[in-house]
């Protein structure tokens, strides 16, 4: 995990910067939170296909306490409640070699470019890329990309990259990495007990 100011984005991180489909590195008052994730799931690589990944039903289990409402094929409405109450919308693309709803050519490069990252990611069955946005607190909006990998007949390697344009009061590495680790260990825990 790093957070850097928005110029580094492009001086340190140039491998990251194709990943920005938002130009999130050209928002005013702000932090970048570049995360990168990788944990195995009990799921067939098949589970990740791209009606699952925009089922309601999935993203609301998927999102644990988070309320979830479709606006459209792609198109969601999350709702954070609790103490530190707050919404953003997501929009979820999905990428295999049988099917890709990439909307643009900066999803489509970011994609590509996330397959370069890493080469296990060159090996993935397909990936899911969000972005993130309309935040009413916190943040400015975020990108993530999840390549999801074989490994055996019902193991999946998940690996993730994103980046988050936090606002600066709320820019605190303590805080964002205690998060992180919870939410990573929740994600897993969630794709698993799905049924």
């Amino acid at each position: 995990m790093a957070i850097i100011s928005p110029e580094r984005l492009s001086e340190k991180y140039a491998d990251w910067a194709e990943l920005d489909s938002l130009s999130l590195a050209h928002q005013d008052n702000i932090k970048l939170v570049l995360m990168k994730s990788a944990y195995i799931v009990d799921k067939p690589v098949g589970f990740f296909d791209h009606q699952t990944m925009i089922d309601e039903k999935f993203l609301t289990h998927f999102m644990g306490e988070q309320k979830v409402k479709k606006k459209s094929e792609n198109h969601f409405q999350i709702n954070v409640p609790g103490e530190g109450a707050h919404e953003y919308e997501m929009r979820s693309y999905f990428d295999s070699d049988d099917i890709s709803t990439l909307p643009n050519s900066r999803v489509i490069r970011a994609v590509t470019q996330a397959k370069k990252l890493d080469v296990i990611s060159g090996s993935a069955s397909s990936i899911i890329f969000k972005e993130l946005t309309n935040y009413s607190r916190y943040s400015k909006g975020g990108i993530q990309v999840s390549s999801f990998v074989p490994l055996k007949e019902n193991k999946t390697l998940v690996l993730s990259y994103s980046i988050n344009a936090v606002r600066k009061p709320f820019a605190i590495r303590k805080v964002i990495q205690a998060n992180f680790g919870r939410e990573i260990e929740a994600q897993k825990n969630l794709i698993e007990s799905f049924k």
